[in-house]
This record gives structure tokens, sequence and C-alpha cells, in this order.
């Protein structure tokens, strides 16, 4: 997906093109000269002479001053029309310009201004004008512009004492360091205090800096360290190396020539660097290390008890396995826990709008462990000039210990929606339960860039098929077929339902699999596409894999040695391809299905042999067979039954009822858009009918409702679980034809 446009930049385009009229087309790339003319913007907001600004800071004047002040008038008269205020404003158009290879390097994705100013409130109700305070990754800037002017307002006063003896910052770049002071600066013509707060600063790497730089800003600790840190893993491929030395190239593209040398170099150092990280902060655990929670870790040792940590985290931070350890350590000495769940689909960065972070705030309490108020869980959408507030949930940590043992966070929005969650937990089993058994292996069989030297372009004999992501959904196995191209950019051929086959981009020779997984090949196994979003039509899609193919490592594939029958297997797929089973998912997932969010998710109390055992035995099986039976309108509507029987026999499982299966339906707003609705409604609901129905009917619990909407859906020739990318209307007239449906 292209990423978008930041919306500040479109706020500040018209401050952008006055910036470039002022230094000319033979100047525009001149940062020096745009610089000094930001610092004049600067010096006319604050009030304060600018000669003696760059004299002060040592800056050498590319043009008298006087010229520099008169370039900056027609700048300072577009920052005051924009939206942002005006030192926010500075700090985003003094930001250093970074090609992209250079923004994964350092991790360098700015801070949007409507992030800043809540993450200013959040410290701001905690801090006066009189409290020390911090960002140790400060960029240009924008945070501490942003927490001076909820801090401070307009007092003058009050911010020349704030800068003279509260605000520190640290970064590893001067240029960023330098923009910041001339952010700040703005709000003020007291030039001794902008001295006096330039001398506390620190330039160099905060997460190796010696612990004397803080303690010589604040020996008692901080009152509030605010923060928007790198998000980047600690990590060098070969793809990321060939983009930093200026290749052109997509993800997934063959690559033919490298330096090998120069290569191994790199990675020495970053390897070398990892491990220096890993020595200071334990918290970061192993592999391939996220910079963000070495900062994390840095920020809460920082702040004082009592005093606040603010900043925004990426997703994982309340969910992954790699944040575990550092996230019982701040929950577990934290008074106050405030989390908010922000999507980018407002553009608050220039990345993917499915992209989720957070707002964190935490009130540092190590000593009084019966003060712990309940976790404060938001969820807030992006306007067009701040945040609003979507959902609140109150979660009480004593319940999320019982129902997340590693503490990671689900996403719910609502507390009928936690305590729903809370009722699956408890009604469910743990994978490692002695009486079910679930005990998965679970494996890539190859990896898609390692193996890649040995795919095969075409079948030879003796050469297996290698199946990718794109070649699974639910209850399906080939679902589509390779034409051309390579990586993101290739075609693929989807195939109705009812007609699967296989046909894969790449073969790979049997002796070249890697030896441990080669066993795999002869069995049955199940295997599930890890790519997935909270918001795709369906998250989990599992299906039976059979024998004579391997799978890259965008399928991992599971198999359960403690009981290696197919049954098992099938009960599995049926249990991972339910609504229920997906629905508790999307709460823990962020783009990726992992083996740690899998496992840390009940399944639902189904004894081996008994009786709902065998129905989903027999659902799922018959489902592998449907697979290849033809793309006929009597196919997908034994299909359709046999997966509202599935997901009626899983919901009463985990002990739910109707009403808790309406609440689920409500997560999967895009299914059946191709589907033909009933009268008078916008869009079809013949899936969640279906269900419900089938609910209804086992349960006996209803008025036939739902049963009814089902009927009334079939009759007009809508069909359930067919996925919008499969899909066109049938109408009655085809339904009644009983025709191919392609």
């Amino acid at each position: 997906m292209t990423a978008p446009c930041s919306l500040e930049s479109e706020y500040l385009r018209p401050t952008e093109d006055a910036l470039r009229m002022v230094l000319g087309k033979n100047r525009e790339s001149d940062f020096e000269l745009r610089m000094q003319i930001l610092e004049a913007v600067s010096a006319r907001f604050g009030g304060y002479e600018l000669a003696k600004f760059h004299k002060v800071f040592g800056i050498q004047s590319v043009l008298p001053v006087s010229s520099l002040l008169e370039l900056a008038a027609p700048v300072a008269s577009e920052i005051e029309r924009s939206p942002i205020q005006s030192a926010l404003a500075l700090s985003i158009l003094s930001r250093e310009p970074l090609q992209e290879q250079d923004k994964k390097k350092t991790g360098a994705y700015h801070t949007d201004f409507r992030l800043a100013t809540r993450l200013a409130q959040l410290a701001a109700s905690r801090i006066t004008y009189r409290s020390v305070v911090i960002d140790p990754a400060c960029g240009t800037g924008i945070l501490l512009a942003a927490l001076t002017y909820a801090v401070c307002g307009l007092d003058r006063a009050k911010t020349s004492y704030w800068l003279s003896h509260c605000v520190c910052a640290a970064d590893l770049s001067k240029n960023s360091l330098r923009a910041a002071l001339l952010c700040l600066a703005s709000f003020t013509d007291d030039l001794e205090a902008i001295k006096l707060m330039r001398n506390r600063w620190f330039c160099g790497d905060s997460l190796l800096a010696n612990k004397k730089i803080w303690l010589d800003m604040a020996p008692e600790g901080f009152d509030a360290v605010i923060g928007n840190p790198p998000w980047e893993k600690i990590k060098l491929s070969r793809h990321e190396f060939l983009k930093s030395s200026g290749t052109k190239r997509h993800y997934g593209a063959q690559i033919n020539e490298i330096d090998e040398s120069c290569f191994a170099t790199e990675r020495h150092k970053v390897a070398s660097y990892s491990q220096e990280l890993l020595k200071r902060y334990p918290n970061l655990g192993c592999g391939e290390p996220d910079l963000y929670i070495a900062f994390a870790d840095l920020f809460f040792d920082l702040c004082r008890e009592k005093g606040i940590v603010s900043a925004l985290f990426p997703g994982g931070f309340i969910r992954s396995q790699g944040t575990q350890a550092i996230r019982q350590k701040m929950f577990s000495e934290s008074s106050c826990i405030s989390l908010s769940v922000i999507s980018n689909q407002a553009k608050f960065f220039t990345i993917d709008t499915r992209f989720k972070f957070l707002a964190v705030a935490l009130i540092k309490d190590t000593e009084n462990n019966q003060k712990r108020k309940p976790i404060r869980l938001l969820h807030e959408h992006g306007t067009s000039t701040g945040l609003d507030i979507t959902g609140k949930v109150t979660i009480g940590r004593k319940s999320l210990t019982i129902a997340r043992t590693g503490l990671s966070l689900p996403e719910v929005r609502s507390n009928a929606e936690w305590r729903l969650f809370l009722k699956i937990s408890r009604a469910g089993l743990s994978w490692m339960d002695a009486q079910n058994g679930w005990r998965p292996k679970f494996c890539r069989e190859v990896d898609m860039t390692k193996e890649r030297l040995k795919f095969l372009r075409s079948p030879v004999p003796g050469a297996l098929p290698v199946i990718e992501g794109r070649m699974v959904q639910g209850h399906r196995f080939g679902v589509k077929g390779y034409i051309s191209g390579t990586g993101r950019r290739s075609i693929w051929e989807t195939y109705p339902i009812g007609e699967s086959r296989i046909l894969p981009q790449f073969w790979i020779k049997s002796s070249d699999v890697p030896q441990g997984n080669r066993h795999r090949i002869d069995k049955v196994r199940v295997g599930f596409c890890d790519i997935a979003g909270q918001t795709n039509e369906r998250s989990l899609m599992a299906s039976i894999i059979p024998e004579g193919v391997v799978c890259g490592n965008k399928v991992p594939t599971l198999l359960f040695p403690d009981d290696p029958t197919e049954e098992r297997l099938l009960v599995w797929v049926a249990i991972a391809n339910s609504f229920v089973f997906d629905w508790m998912l999307r709460r823990v997932l962020t783009t990726t299905v992992n083996y740690f969010l899998l496992q840390s998710l009940p399944l639902p109390n189904v004894v081996k042999k008994g009786l709902p055992w065998n129905r989903l035995v027999k659902a799922a099986k018959r489902l592998r067979e449907l697979d290849k039976s033809g793309a006929t309108y009597d196919n997908l509507q034994n299909i359709a039954r046999l997966r509202r029987q599935i997901d009626a026999e899983v919901a009463i499982a985990y002990g739910l009822n109707v009403k808790d299966m309406e609440l689920i339906f409500v997560d999967f707003p895009l299914l059946d858009r191709q589907q033909v609705a009933l009268p008078g409604e916008d869009k079809s609901t013949i899936t969640r009918d279906s269900v419900l129905s089938e609910m209804e009917k086992r349960t006996g619990i209803g008025y036939g409702a739902w049963t009814r909407r089902m009927e009334e859906g079939n009759n007009i020739g809508a069909v359930a679980y067919v996925p919008n990318e499969f899909s066109i209307k049938i109408g009655a007239v085809g339904r009644d034809k009983g025709g191919v449906y392609g």
C-alpha cells in the first residue's frame, strides 16, 4: 500500500512555498540559509535580537541580519495563517531532509503536531512550569514545544523560568538540536534563558550516555519524560543495505549483485551495537531488538518517583512477546496507566494508513503496590487538528493477569468487549492443558529469501511446489495461481470457490529443503497465512496442507506430534477459521500472526471423540472435499451450511450465546459486500444472519428472527461465507438456474 502524504505537510505547503520563494532557485537546497531564515522567523515570534542570538550560539550569518528578517516576514505570515501553533510549525519546517534509507537507519519518522499536542496534554496534567522535563530523543523539539505551550501558555514569565531551569533535551544530531533551539526560542525574548537551556542539552546517543549526564541535568530524576523514540529494529538486511547504497529496488526482488565484504562489515557494526545495548538494557530480550524498547527502559529509569512518562510507542508494546519484560516492568511499577490506540488513517506518518501505535502515559510508583488503579484503555481517532476519543475501557489489573499471563493488552474498544474477552478466556483452555493436549509443533518450512537461489521457475522430476500465503484461505488450499512478475509486482489468478488447484510461482527439490524440515513434506498438516490485519475481511485463514508440497515462510505450518491423527488437524483448522477465534485474534494482532499470539489465545473445551469434536471433524473434512468439487451454486450453499455449523459449534464450546455473537460480528463489517442485500438495506448480512440462525437453532434461545433473515437472503440469491474477491452477485435468477458461480 502506498504511504500517504502527511496532513501537516499539506497544512504547511503555503509556508514551504514561501520559503522556497525567499530562498530562490539557486539556493533552494541551501540548508544553512533555510535554518537562518527560520531562526529569523523565531526571532520575530519570540521578540529577541537575531544578531545577539547568532553571536551567543556561534552562528555565522550568511546574509545581513536585516535581510534575513526581511526574508522571514512572508514565511512568518504563512505560519500564522496555518492551523499549527507557530513553535510546532517551526519544528516541522526545520527538519533536516532525509532520504528513505536514512529514515530507516535513524528511525527518524517525525512526530505529527496533533500527536505532539496529545502527549503534551497527558504530561502537562501532572506538572507545573517548575517541573524538570526531558525528551531523550528530541529531534527538532516538537514535543518539548508542545509541552511548553501546554504548561506555560502565553505567560512569558513562566516560560522564561521554564526554559531557564526545566527543559532538557538529547539527540544524536546537532542539526536537530539547533532546530529544537530555534523552535523553543520562539516562545521568549529572554536570550539568557535560551542559553541556559541549551547548555544542559546533550548531543549524542542517549542509549549509551553516561549516567552522569542525566544526573547533571536532574539530580533527583525528571518530573516528566516525553518522547517518540525510533521504532526501528537493530538489524541490517541485504535489501536495506542495497537501498542505503542508492540501489532502487522493491521488496522481494531478486538480489543479483552485492558487495559481500562491505555488507559483512556493516552487519558486524550493527551486531556490535546490538550487543552493547543488550548489556545495558536486559529487557531488550534477544534476537533483533527494537530500539524503542531500549528507549522505553531509559524513559522509565530517567523518570523520578511519582513522575510521568508520556510517549509514543508502536502497537507491539502492548502485545508482542519481545516487549513482555519491559511491559511487565512498567505496568508493575506504575500507579496509573493510560494507553490510547491510534491508527494512521488520519495521516500522522508517511507510512501505511493501517499502522497502529500508542500514546502511553504512566505514573511511576515503584514503592506502593497497594494503590494500583485499573488500566485505562482508550481508542482515539485523528481529526484535522487533533484527536477524538472513540472508545473507553477500564481493565482491572487482576483480571488482565488472569486473561493474559504476559500482561499483553487486548485491543478491546468497550467495556462490553472486555467482558466478552474475559468470558471467552475463562471458558477456554490453554494449549498446554493436559486434558486436550494441544501441543503444536510450528515450522517455517522454507525461507523465501534464504532458499531463493535454490528455487526453480519450472517443475522438474522430484521438485515440490512452494506454497505462498496468497494460495491459502479459510478451508481452501490452492486459491490463486501464479501468472507472471516478481516480488510485490507479481500477478496471480484467483480461482473460483470449488475449483482450487496448485499453480505455484516456484518449485524446489526435496533435497534442497532444510534437512530438519524434510520429514514434514510427506505429512498432512495445517498451514495459515501469517500476514493479516485487524480490519481485514477476515484475519486468520487456515487450511489443511496436503503431502507433496512445501510451504514458504509466510505460510507457517503446524503438526501435533503427541496426537498425529488427521482428526486433530481438522478440529484445529475448524476452530482457527471460526469467527470467535478470529475475533479474539483481532484483539491482539498487528500485522503478523505469530506463534506467540496464537498460543496466547484460549482454545474451546472440545473433548476428543466427543460429539462436538466429531461434528467439527466431519464438517472440516467435507469442506476439504468441496474445495475441488466445482464452482456451482449448490456447492457454495453446502459450504455455507457447513461453515455456519462449525461457527455455532465453536461458539457454544466457548460458552457464548446469540447476543455474544451479535457483538462479535460488529468487528467484521467487510463481509458480504458483493452479496445481494435485503430490500431497504445498504448491504448484505447473510453470513452473520446464517451463523446467528444456527445459534438460535442450537441453543433454543431466540424467536427465529435471524432464521427469517437468512431465509430471505437465500431467497434473493445471497450466499454466506463468500470472500468479496471471489464473488459476484448471483441474485434469484442465478440461484434458480443453479449454474456455475465464478
